[in-house]
């Protein structure tokens, strides 16, 4: 295995495929004082906010270009392009080469571990919504993987300079983990507009019911951070109202069979939490995991 490059704030960085995360985490890299020397775009008018952003960096619409002029780069594309763009630039030793999937193993940088450039993995578990979401990547968690100790070791320093913290994480580990991140991000937002879907019943849109569910929406994430699990649970599962359970599998049901099984499927997943509260009776307890069980 090659040495690697020189890893401090001074090291070359390149971020390549610079979409909304791309670009969000090139910013900060800039904000935290680290040499971003070049950036790549396929698109012109992308390139050129980049290159109002990062007063040092070249944007670039070729990412060979980009990688010919660092010693560290990122690479940001969606999951499944990961690896070609990986293929098509030609790497050289003394070179690291970071991917910022949550799902992909270090396997999909086997293009240039081959060529002797030491590879790593580097996942900031966040949503990006926008190419200007630097300021988002403060308090993030980093899932980190590297080959090596000297490079994880600069990607955790990286990650505190960043705002967050880093956690190690082996590749056979990061499908647990990105589905886990998935199901509090993205299904969570899809799950909200099913819960806003039923308010039709009411004659209210979901665009009007969502704008009603956010301020619950909200005090729930900040029992969350404030009480954890499980004392941020409420409701009839910590009480063990299984009349009330009952009226509602009615309900979704009425509303759609899948409405109706995602409602049971999230309560039977999340049942033993809502038990941790102390609250609920063994008798109750098994009531409801009877009633849940009947509507599979």
């Amino acid at each position: 295995m090659s040495p690697l490059p020189e890893l401090n704030k001074q090291t070359p960085i390149a971020v390549v495929a610079s979409g909304r995360l791309g670009s969000s985490l090139a910013v900060a890299l800039a904000e935290a004082g680290y040499y971003v020397a070049a950036v790549s775009s396929r698109q012109s008018d992308h390139r050129e906010w980049l290159n109002s952003r990062l007063e040092n960096a070249v944007a670039v619409e070729n990412a060979q270009t980009a990688a010919n002029v660092a010693n560290v780069i990122f690479i940001t594309a969606p999951d499944a392009m990961v690896e070609r763009v990986c293929s098509v630039i030609e790497w050289r030793s003394h070179q690291a080469v970071v991917h910022c999937a949550g799902v992909l193993p270090l396997s999909a940088l086997e293009s240039a571990d081959r060529r002797g450039a030491a590879t790593a993995g580097f996942h900031p578990l966040q949503t990006f919504p926008s190419p200007d979401s630097h300021y988002r990547l403060k308090g993030v968690s980093f899932a980190t993987e590297a080959q090596q100790p000297a490079l994880f070791d600069w990607l955790s320093t990286l990650a505190s300079d960043l705002g967050g913290s880093s956690f190690p994480i082996e590749s056979s580990q990061r499908a647990a983990y990105h589905a886990s991140g998935v199901m509090a991000c993205g299904l969570l937002a899809g799950l909200t507009g099913v819960a806003a879907e039923m308010w039709e019943s009411l004659g209210v849109d979901r665009e009007e019911a969502l704008k009603r569910l956010i301020p619950l929406l909200r005090a729930t994430i900040d029992a969350l951070d404030e009480k954890g699990l499980p004392d941020a649970i409420t409701g009839p599962y910590v009480r063990g109202d299984v009349e009330t359970i009952r009226t509602h599998i009615a309900a979704v049901n009425a509303s759609s069979a899948e409405t109706g099984k995602a409602y049971v499927a999230l309560a039977q997943a999340s049942l033993h939490i809502a038990r941790e509260q102390g609250g609920l009776s063994d008798s109750a307890f098994e009531s409801i995991k009877s009633l849940l069980s009947d509507e599979n």
